[in-house]
């Protein structure tokens, strides 16, 4: 719904960035240029900084934490101020100051994804530089014209028609493997650590469908890569020396091989990622950069999808009633084999099982956008000055009881269908969840972001029957300390079996 393609379209569902929580402290220290005075208008600073550090301790502990005593302590929620080791930083609070801040000129992304490429991807400087050139089509700067390639790339209608067919082609492989997996075992079930299988499940049928098989045959093990690296994000993104965190760059070098190795340009791989790479090779960008930069838009690809689709089948595993509902609504969708035969049903024929996309996405936000400012703005009624940098959190105000109503920290799925006329029992409407961004950098990816998640997890409850190991399951909510990547997994470990379903 956290990349070349993550952070320069800057949002992501969930697909693509720094919708992410890409902002880390070392960013903010090597690219700010901050001093400490407070200039007039300025945001106020946040309180309970301590000296030399600032607020960047609690940043690092629990961002999402702080961005909730910021909201409290902020006046209406206009933007304050943090100290991250000395330099200040602008939190935006509001959502209307957050599509202002979305769609604000006087912004540059180039510092922040130059800088991500490099210590997080390990993209070399001459890649980095090559990419603000022109090619023989004159078409300009790589890091310009990101978001409009794969807005158009994306596009609903044929282009889209074709990734969808893909990954489902894909999924259906996936499904019948499992089939046969549980055909063998031992009493007909599995038993499985629902967040992992959700990874595999979901994340196989998407990286064939982009990449190509032969990624995945090469290396069996990048999805759970890709987990590790969310754990190590941390040391990642900490602007230390490498070698003082071998294990977690050799993990990040391990998957960029796997592509490096194993992608195939005649591969049944999607052909704009093909496309995008014969851009860089025009610029004489290195087979092994190239490999590193395809690779974050592969991670970004998983970087949300994910722990939404895990929240909406935990939700429904957990919520026995609304899976009732939920799948007497979607049974048109699919034929006596339980593949789907109609996606528009599904898409946009179930408000049921929308109201229950949305919610997940919603409840497991985790996201925080980035900008640096090119020139002074007001933006909530205060200055915002010039060189430094803003943060747009998405976690606080998809929590707001006002807009979303009393039960606002509950997984609720019926919230986007209910006729909201119950004391404290509001529907906002979709509108007020914003996972994709907003403005010039809203998520090219989210319409496949859409038909991937709904059509899988409709999919996973047709053919399988999961229930927990632990008939008293305790309830896991989203890990809000987890400096992530992704969207924000559960705070506890879910454990199901897995059967065919009769």
């Amino acid at each position: 719904m956290t990349s070349l393609f993550q952070l320069a379209a800057l949002e992501g569902i969930n697909l693509p960035l720094v919708a992410t929580g890409f902002v880390v402290i070392a960013a903010t220290v090597v690219i700010t240029q901050y001093g400490k005075r407070m200039r007039p208008n300025e945001p106020p600073l946040l309180p309970g900084g301590i000296p030399i550090f600032g607020h960047a301790l609690a940043f690092g502990k629990n961002p999402s934490k702080l961005f909730e005593e910021a909201s409290k302590w902020s006046t209406d929620s206009q933007p304050i101020s943090v100290s991250l080791l000395g330099h200040r930083v602008y939190f935006i609070l509001k959502s209307q100051d957050r599509q202002a801040a979305w769609k604000e000129k006087a912004v540059n992304f180039d510092e922040v994804v130059e800088w991500g490429l490099k210590t997080i991807f390990g993209v070399s400087e001459d890649a980095v530089r090559k990419l603000h050139l022109h090619d023989s089509t004159n078409t300009g700067s790589m890091y310009d014209s990101v978001h409009t390639f794969y807005r158009d790339n994306m596009a609903p209608g044929e282009k889209l028609n074709l990734m969808t067919t893909s990954f489902l082609h894909w999924m259906d492989k996936d499904i019948q493997d499992v089939t046969r997996q549980l055909e063998a075992a031992p009493g007909g079930e599995i038993k499985v650590n629902l967040a992992d299988w959700v990874r595999l499940r979901l994340g196989i049928p998407s990286t064939n469908a982009f990449l190509g098989p032969e990624v995945l045959q090469l290396d069996s093990t990048m999805l759970d890569r890709m987990f590790k690296m969310d754990n190590d994000f941390l040391l990642l993104s900490s602007g230390l020396p490498k070698w003082i965190h071998k294990d977690a760059h050799d993990n990040v070098s391990k998957m960029i091989e796997a592509i490096e190795n194993g992608y195939r340009r005649d591969s049944t791989a999607l052909p704009f990622m093909t496309s995008r790479m014969d851009q860089m090779a025009e610029r004489e960008v290195s087979w092994r950069d190239q490999a590193a930069i395809t690779f974050t838009v592969w991670q970004a690809l998983q970087a949300n999808a994910i722990p939404t689709a895990f929240w909406m089948i935990y939700g429904l595993l957990y919520h026995p009633k609304d899976r009732r509902t939920f799948e007497g609504e979607i049974a048109t969708a699919f034929d006596n084999l339980n593949r789907i035969v109609n996606l528009d049903h599904l898409i946009k024929n179930s408000p049921f099982l929308s109201s229950i996309f949305w919610e997940s996405m919603r409840y497991s936000a985790g996201a925080v956008s980035v900008r640096k400012l090119t020139d002074n703005v007001t933006i909530g009624g205060r200055t915002l000055y010039k060189d430094a940098m803003m943060m747009l959190p998405t976690r606080p105000p998809h929590f707001l009881p006002e807009v979303f109503g009393d039960d606002c920290n509950e997984w609720v799925a019926d919230r986007f269908v209910r006729d909201g006329t119950v004391p404290g029992k509001k529907n906002p409407g979709i509108r007020a969840v914003v996972p994709f961004g907003g403005g010039y950098t809203l998520c090219p990816g989210r319409h496949f972001a859409t038909n991937e998640i709904i059509s899988f997890v409709a999919t996973i409850f047709r053919n399988f029957d999961i229930t927990f190991c632990d008939p008293s399951h305790r309830e896991v909510r989203p890990k809000t300390e987890w400096p992530t990547l992704t969207g924000l997994p559960p705070d506890g470990d879910v454990f199901v079996r897995v059967r065919l379903r009769k």
